[in-house]
């Protein structure tokens, strides 16, 4: 699953951006650089990391790490799609919808104990969500928009990286 040049890595960072967007996490995008150190290319502000409050509920505590876990899913998922099919036009392999699977359910049980059965169905579900978000042509055309802004400047700031993903708010 590594970036096979810097294009395809700006695929993978377009798709994860896309999926901030999806989301509506865009506010934690810190920016975007192709430049950065490899797993660093998606920078976060603060608040993506913010440790929980002693005061709150063990349930609230939870919650709040299962869709932490659920945001990190899709965008893992994001990237690979982004670069499969907006960028190749082809579908991923099985054998990489398998990997895949298998860090998603390392990541599930350690930052949620949630069982195997509940990390499939969660992972399936995201899968197929963003499968048919990256069908969409007009996704499509935002992603590689991000691309080509992405691979000119190197680095976009959240303010240019939310202007880019207005489209997808009619969508």
């Amino acid at each position: 699953m590594k970036y096979r040049d810097e294009r395809d890595r700006a695929y993978g960072l377009g798709g994860m951006v896309v999926c901030m967007g999806v989301m509506e996490s865009e506010k934690f995008i810190d920016k975007v650089s192709l430049d950065a150190e490899a797993d660093h290319g998606l920078l976060f502000t603060p608040d993506f990391f913010y440790l929980s409050n002693q005061r709150m509920s063990a349930k609230t505590v939870w919650n709040d790490s299962l869709n932490h876990f659920q945001l990190v899913t899709g965008l893992m998922v994001s990237n690979l799609l982004s670069r499969a099919m907006v960028r190749n036009g082809e579908e991923v392999t099985r054998e990489t919808v398998d990997q895949l699977l298998a860090h998603v359910t390392d990541e599930g049980k350690a930052l949620c104990s949630l069982d195997d059965d509940e990390i499939n169905e969660l992972y399936t579900k995201t899968f197929n969500y963003f499968h048919r978000v990256f069908f969409n042509r007009q996704v499509a055309a935002v992603v590689n928009s991000i691309v080509d802004s992405l691979t000119e400047k190197r680095t976009l700031e959240n303010e240019e990286v939310v202007a880019m993903l207005r489209p997808l708010s009619r969508w």
